[in-house]
């Protein structure tokens, strides 16, 4: 019991520093448009998740991470009207999200020597706890940088 304790609580530590650690990222460091953040041909614009995963099905019972961190921008408070401004800055956040979810799943190179059953176990969690939101990101994006661009469009005509 005691070895599953220290288990989560480890697990929330580090997790809660990495998300503490993501809000300092630059929003210059998430414009930069790294070839990482772009929707891959084989994602068609985010359908494969749609097709694979039916991710438009369970995308809105994941957890809001501005419960955990109030500079989060929140998928509830996000309208697509906004002004193309606020729009660009949802899909930083994306960025943001997607980023910090691909760095907690690092850590779990710490139970590289453990037993294949807590090596299993803590994969397992890591993979659940963090994948389904880079999934999500991943949908999302392509749909979001359409709108922005359509408002970017608009405005200049």
């Amino acid at each position: 019991m005691k070895k599953i304790i220290y288990n989560a609580l480890y697990w929330f530590v580090i997790q809660m520093i990495i998300v503490q650690l993501g809000t300092y990222i630059s929003r210059k460091c998430l414009e930069n448009g790294h070839i990482y953040f772009k929707s891959w041909p084989i994602e068609q614009e985010g359908q494969l998740w749609q097709k694979v995963v039916k991710v438009q099905y369970w995308k809105n019972h994941l957890p809001d991470g501005q419960r955990i961190n109030s500079t989060i921008i929140s998928k509830s408070n996000f309208d697509k009207s906004s002004h193309a401004d606020e729009v660009r800055q949802f899909i930083l956040e994306t960025r943001r999200a997607e980023f910090v979810h691909l760095l907690s799943i690092v850590p779990v190179i710490v139970f590289a020597k453990s037993s294949s059953s807590v090596k299993m176990i803590n994969l397992v969690y890591v993979v659940i706890a963090n994948v389904p939101c880079i999934i999500v990101q991943r949908y999302n994006r392509p749909k979001l940088e359409r709108v922005y661009l359509r408002k970017l469009k608009r405005k200049g005509d």
